[in-house]
């Protein structure tokens, strides 16, 4: 798959690590060659997961000299796709080294994909609004409702609907749904399993197998894989 799939989010506590871990799950599922890249080094839980099962290097994506490097791992990795998981404070690099990575995607002839979880908090859809607004050279950005923070309908300032003058208004601004290629609504892993994930080190498609589950939450665990799975083919699924 001739893909860089960015996972940003611009701040702490959206899920990026989740939907990061489902991504690889996914990607690894429908046989792909991957490369992980994690970018927050000051914890890496994506890392700390995955490092022994695939590819996987830390990239600090702070500065300019960050993208370099990455720009670096992704040459170099012409026939993986390349997954990136950003830090929480990673929205001004994003938007101001951009460049940098679309001019490497389009010399590559690759796709450069962004995935943006969202929680039901302000600042997390102005932090998609800011970026929307100054990244450039993303062929695809995708809003992921995280349902962790409940279900599609808590999600009320993402889904406003158009009034009946903004249906007429052949000159108003796009709302900032409309402003992305699509919306992933992305499962809930249950918070008992997730612990054990982040507490244990474990990869989604490992814990089945590690024997620090409970039957139970094994099952509960591959509904959620199914789920993600179905909920991201959208990015894995077009070649």
């Amino acid at each position: 798959m001739n893909k860089i799939i960015m996972i940003g989010g611009g701040k702490g506590g959206v899920g990026k690590s989740m939907v990061t871990m489902a991504m690889i799950d996914a990607l690894l599922t429908d046989g792909e060659n991957i490369i992980v890249v994690e970018s927050d080094d000051s914890n890496p839980d994506i890392y700390k997961a995955v490092n022994e099962l695939v590819p996987c290097e830390i990239c600090n994506l702070d500065d300019q000299s960050g993208y370099i490097t990455l720009g670096g791992i992704i040459e170099q990795g012409k026939k993986a796709c390349i997954v990136v998981n950003t830090a929480a404070r990673a929205t001004s690099g994003i938007i101001e080294h951009s460049g940098i990575l679309s001019d490497v995607a389009k010399e590559l002839g690759r796709e450069l994909i962004m995935l943006w979880p969202i929680n039901r908090q302000r600042d997390s859809l102005e932090l998609l609004k800011t970026f929307l607004d100054k990244a450039q050279g993303y062929s695809r950005t995708y809003t992921v409702i995280n349902t962790y923070f409940g279900p599609e309908e808590k999600f009320a300032r993402y889904f406003i609907p158009l009034t009946d003058a903004e249906q007429k208004d052949e000159n108003r601004q796009p709302k900032l749904r409309e402003r992305v290629t699509g919306t992933i609504i992305f499962p809930e892993l249950n918070d008992l399993i997730a612990d054990k994930l982040i507490d244990n080190r474990l990869a989604l498609w490992t814990a089945d197998k590690s024997g620090k589950l409970t039957l139970a939450e094994r099952s509960a665990l591959r509904q959620f894989r199914e789920a993600a799975k179905k909920a991201l083919e959208t990015i894995y699924g077009k070649r």
